[in-house]
């Protein structure tokens, strides 16, 4: 079989070919070990979508957390978002997860449309009905807080509210 190029006789192979081998760091140190990002349409089936999601995308990047605590994390945060927060103007909320590289913590947040949060310290210390709530997320032993959610020049789009749980090495 005839070459589809033919080389001149004086260019061997060994010059042709070569190869530089660098070390490069896979991550630049500090950087979320995980980070993912998705918006959710936020209708009736919005708690099992990001339950879905949440456990697939954590199963994939081998969290060593409680992997179906922190599912039941994200649909109450992402469902509490769309019923109560509401959707942006596109009809989804946003749901991040990011892992800190240090202590393996999970972060779960959810950005909806709505910059306040009324009541937010009486939500988070009830804990009549623990099946959903904030009152829940207390008993997954997450830590809730919320904030403001700003562009970059200021200007405010909704809010997010997060719940960070441990790992199951730092638990």
């Amino acid at each position: 079989m005839a070459p589809l190029v033919k080389l001149p006789e004086s260019l061997t192979l060994a010059s042709v070919v070569s190869a530089t081998v660098t070390l490069t760091a896979l991550q630049p140190e500090g950087a979320a070990r995980q980070k993912w990002s998705i918006k959710l349409p936020a209708n009736s089936r919005i708690r099992r979508e990001a339950r879905t999601r949440t456990r697939t995308r954590l199963t994939l990047s081998h969290w060593i957390g409680d992997i179906e605590a922190a599912a039941r994390v994200a649909a109450e945060l992402a469902d509490n978002a769309a019923k109560h927060g509401g959707p942006f103007f596109d009809g989804s909320v946003i749901l991040r997860l990011s892992v800190d590289p240090r202590e393996g913590d999970l972060l779960v947040e959810v950005d909806d449309a709505n910059p306040a949060f009324p009541n937010f310290e009486e939500a988070r210390s009830e804990l009549r009905g623990t099946d959903t709530g904030l009152g829940f997320l207390r008993c997954q032993r997450a830590e809730i807080s919320w904030h403001v959610l700003q562009d970059d020049h200021g200007a405010v789009l909704g809010k997010t509210v997060q719940a960070k749980l441990a790992s199951e090495e730092a638990a």
